[in-house]
């Protein structure tokens, strides 16, 4: 429950809230405004594991994973500062490739979480696709995906700040 709280405090239900806070898990459209307004897609919901919200939710994320064509993966010899922040630069890099060629990049880094909860997961990822002493250090979905349209930005005054 507590790891993931995390990810429903971050839950932005409906334009509203994806307009007043653009940065966390945008949860938009007709369809799951709706179920909002009608309490049926509420956060009490997606915290609950017996909930059909929940259970939905857990069953379109597992189709989506299974239907994905491609994974791609980022490793390192090590799991140092320097070793996360060069992945991060390799990640963005790879981001701006696979679009430049029509393709869609979409991180699922889940069962790369260095908490307790997600240790069954993290070390299956790392027997799977690391040598011993590696580092898995992002996960994604590669493949074509439709075109959206840019997704909601602070403003820039709200994040940076003259001298």
């Amino acid at each position: 429950p507590r790891t993931m709280k995390e990810s429903v405090d971050l839950f932005r239900i409906g334009k509203a809230e994806i307009n007043t806070n653009p940065d966390g898990i945008d949860l938009g459209g007709p369809f799951l405004e709706t179920l909002s307004v009608l309490g049926i897609l509420t956060r009490e919901a997606q915290m609950d594991p017996n909930s059909s919200a929940f259970t939905q939710g857990v069953e379109i994320y597992r189709e989506m994973l299974l239907a994905t064509p491609a994974y791609v993966w980022l490793k390192s010899a090590g799991n140092t500062r320097s070793d996360q922040i060069a992945a991060g630069g390799q990640w963005l890099r790879l981001n701006l490739a696979t679009t430049s060629l029509g393709l869609s990049l979409h991180p699922v880094s889940q069962a790369l979480q260095e908490y307790p909860e997600m240790a069954k997961h993290y070390q299956a990822i790392h027997t799977l696709l690391a040598k011993p002493g590696e580092t898995i250090q992002m996960l994604g979905r590669l493949g074509y995906g439709p075109q959206i349209p840019p997704s909601p930005r602070w403003p820039l005054e709200k994040k940076i700040r003259d001298a």
